[in-house]
């Protein structure tokens, strides 16, 4: 589709008017190669079974999470600074670059409850302004099969959705309710070590796993320097309040600040909640 290497300008337009953008086989074989094979270690080692989310059905327990890999490894606190991810993160957010949140989802095969339903991650962690991506990393080959992550391109240019039923924020969108045309969604699939980067604002979801074995993404989240969090979201890394150097210490390119750039972004507060998992929250009961 596009040059692995350098972004072009095409790529970078392509960006600005669709919300996302995939980057084929971006992470070496012998990375991901070195992450699986860790992955396969921490699983098999009861003492890291603390660091997982499990769901539970008909009595088996399916891993669906690794929380906050970049404090479990170094393999994953290296990745998060790669180069060529860095390097295209400069130019889709206008030069400073600040990490902000990771987390490794596996999607175990044909369990409903492992569906992600349609949202934006700006509900969950709405910030002075909408400059924030995610970046997504296959692990592994991820086709229509495997339940990829699907966006809707351009949805990033319209409205933030309610994602509160019942006075809660439950953090997913009534698809029905809000007549959102979900046909026009595409499925952002690549081999191993492709990845993905999408808006904050960008309307996304994943379907059912069809394949024989749990599909694993590898999510990193980033922000311009200049975005401040308006609430503290404990999925994120640091609470500015509370420790600004650790929260400067989180910058990759650019220069700590006190000034942020505040504009003029519809939000809505992602409170009250029961629960920070969004397995719970969208009702996926363990």
């Amino acid at each position: 589709m596009f040059n692995k290497g350098i972004l072009s300008s095409k790529e970078i337009k392509f960006y600005k008017n669709n919300g996302y953008l995939v980057k084929k086989e971006l992470i070496s074989k012998n990375i991901i190669k070195k992450i699986n094979q860790k992955l396969k270690n921490f699983l098999n080692d009861k003492n890291k079974s603390k660091y997982f989310e499990f769901l539970k059905y008909n009595n088996k327990k399916y891993c669906v999470r690794l929380k906050n890999p970049h404090e479990v490894d170094q393999l994953f606190s290296n990745l998060l600074k790669d180069k060529k991810i860095i390097h295209i993160l400069q130019k889709l957010l206008k030069g400073s670059v600040r990490f902000h949140h990771s987390k490794l989802n596996f999607k175990p095969p044909s369990q409903k409850r492992a569906i992600i339903d349609w949202h934006q991650d700006w509900a969950f962690y709405p910030h002075t302004n909408d400059d924030l991506i995610t970046v997504g990393i296959y692990l592994e080959d991820c086709f229509e099969i495997n339940g990829p992550l699907k966006v809707i391109p351009r949805s990033h240019k319209s409205k933030i959705y309610n994602h509160h039923q019942n006075k809660f924020f439950v953090g997913k969108i009534n698809v029905e309710k809000e007549k959102l045309n979900i046909s026009k969604a595409k499925n952002l699939i690549g081999p191993a070590g492709s990845v993905t980067f999408h808006h904050v604002r960008t309307l996304h979801a994943s379907s059912l796993n069809m394949a024989e074995h749990s599909r694993p993404l590898l999510l990193f989240g980033y922000s311009s320097v200049d975005a401040w969090p308006i609430t503290y979201d404990k999925g994120s890394s640091v609470d500015p309040n509370i420790n600004l150097k650790s929260y400067d210490r989180l910058i990759l390119k650019g220069k700590p600040l006190i000034q942020p750039r505040l504009e003029k972004v519809p939000i809505r507060i992602p409170l009250p909640r029961k629960s920070d998992s969004i397995y719970q929250l969208q009702n996926k009961k363990k």
